[in-house]
């Protein structure tokens, strides 16, 4: 490549450089703080031909520099500065190469201490206890962590699984305890049947009416349509005609044509020959709504002292904004734990995503922290043809704040089901290598499932690179 060029190449990094920094507090002392915003300013532009000039010339495109976006692109300016013999003067950066991954594998540690690269979480039954070895035999197939779920079983059930865990991790183990908050989960609430004491049973087609109310509304239920309850209060008052309605994991469609006060009337979509039936305590996500509410509910705050005492990782269930980050601060801090427990924010809306950015940097500041994105929900937020490009951006971003990723939901959940895995499980392993930890939900072949992730693993640590990121301006932050 002749003089011109190079010389082309060095001005539009050096322009690249300036637009990094712009706006950014350059007394930062936050590494991965200002690391991340490096980056989120760098993703407003587009810088996919550069990458690929870059490219042709034996330099670095960047793609893999999310963690250390300066100290990158300033060995690049080095570089072809003194291949055109120009003196370029920069400042070090504060955050080398060596020093970003010194962070990121610090801050993995809060999922485990072990040198596996991808550490493997596992969600702890109800009936644990049928198998005596259930603990010891998944640790020694490689389990880093158990989670509890606070939206299941009680106070005793989940301090017994506690003192299971603390059992097997009296040897050489270091196992976390990972708890998940409830969260204002919104749900169905359907009435009984006063003959069978019954939770009805409503079956749905296409174009039928649904009345939707809170089930602790005020309003007369009595309706032409069919009528069901929901654990969201108000639900008129913060939705809009036209919003999308979806029940029992995306499984239903509807469409909201009709508010009245505190109650909406929605149409079905969903077009199943045999029609499709909602069922009492399934979940109800609004994706084109403005739900406002905050992460941490009354049954979180009543439960709290308890599992404070036994978690080494606390999950915030539904966070959507920086203030749900400090709702939970401020309780652990009223426990005397602020600082001491680990704090996970699950991704898992629309409004989540939007403010991933804020709430990174609540994390970053708390310190001890991590993400999950919690692909259920999400994939009904965002829309499921979105969900693959939506998980490599949050990891990717992620990365840039130096923040460890859970990535779960349906991971090898046939294998754990039926001890068949289908090919496209294989594929996501693959992919949910790039993430520090993994979780596994239930399944009566948990022990089979573990040996055949932890082979994939180690099969992907000899050979797994992550691809290329190109910088264009098709990105969620800017």
């Amino acid at each position: 490549m002749h003089t011109h060029s190079l010389t082309t190449l060095l001005e539009k990094l050096l322009d690249m450089k300036e637009k990094m920094s712009l706006g950014l507090n350059k007394k930062n002392t936050n590494l991965s703080l200002l690391n991340m915003k490096h980056y989120l300013n760098l993703r407003k532009y587009d810088f996919s031909q550069l990458q690929d000039n870059l490219t042709k010339v034996g330099l670095s495109s960047f793609g893999r520099s999310q963690a250390h976006m300066e100290a990158s692109i300033n060995v690049a300016i080095e570089m072809l500065s003194h291949a055109l013999q120009k003196k370029v003067h920069l400042a070090p950066s504060p955050l080398s190469y060596e020093k970003s991954h010194a962070i990121m594998d610090k801050n993995s540690e809060i999922f485990s201490s072990s040198s596996d690269k991808t550490k493997i979480m596992i969600t702890v039954p109800s009936n644990f206890n049928d198998d005596k070895n259930w603990f010891s035999n998944l640790s020694r197939e490689g389990v880093h962590l158990f989670r509890i779920n606070t939206a299941h079983d009680n106070p005793k059930a989940w301090s017994e699984m506690a003192q299971a865990i603390h059992e097997v991790n009296s040897g050489e183990k270091d196992l976390k305890i990972y708890v998940d908050l409830a969260g204002p989960k919104i749900r169905t609430s359907l009435t009984k049947s006063k003959k069978s004491g019954k939770q009805k049973k409503i079956k749905l087609y296409f174009g039928d009416k649904v009345l939707i109310h809170s089930e602790h509304s005020t309003q007369k239920k009595k309706s032409k349509h069919y009528s069901i309850g929901c654990t969201l209060e108000n639900i008129g008052n913060l939705v809009k005609i036209g919003d999308r309605v979806f029940v029992d994991d995306g499984k239903i469609e509807m469409v909201i044509e009709e508010i009245m006060g505190e109650d909406i009337v929605c149409g079905v979509l969903t077009n199943k020959e045999s029609g499709s039936t909602i069922k009492d305590e399934k979940g109800i996500n609004f994706p084109d709504s403005n739900i406002d509410i905050r992460a941490i509910c009354d049954h979180d705050k009543k439960v709290l002292p308890h599992i404070c005492e036994y978690a080494d990782i606390i999950g915030i269930s539904f966070a959507q904004t920086p203030e749900d980050i400090h709702d939970l601060i401020d309780q652990l801090d009223f426990l005397g734990k602020k600082g001491a427990i680990t704090i996970v924010a699950k991704i898992e809306t629309k409004k989540g995503v939007e403010n991933l950015p804020l709430i990174l940097e609540e994390l970053i500041k708390y310190g001890n922290s991590g993400i999950m994105i919690a692909r259920g929900d999400l994939a009904i937020e965002i829309g499921f043809e979105n969900l693959a490009y939506m998980q490599e951006e949050i990891l990717d971003l992620c990365t840039a704040a130096h923040m460890p990723v859970i990535l779960a939901t349906q991971v090898l959940e046939n294998k754990m089901k039926t001890n068949m895995p289908s090919r496209a499980e294989i594929s996501d392993v693959a992919f949910a290598h790039k993430a520090e930890c993994v979780m596994l939900n239930k399944g009566d072949y948990a022990l089979e499932t573990i040996k055949i992730l932890t082979t994939i693993f180690k099969q992907m640590d000899l050979i797994f690179r992550k691809n290329k990121l190109l910088y264009n301006p098709s990105f969620q932050w800017k």
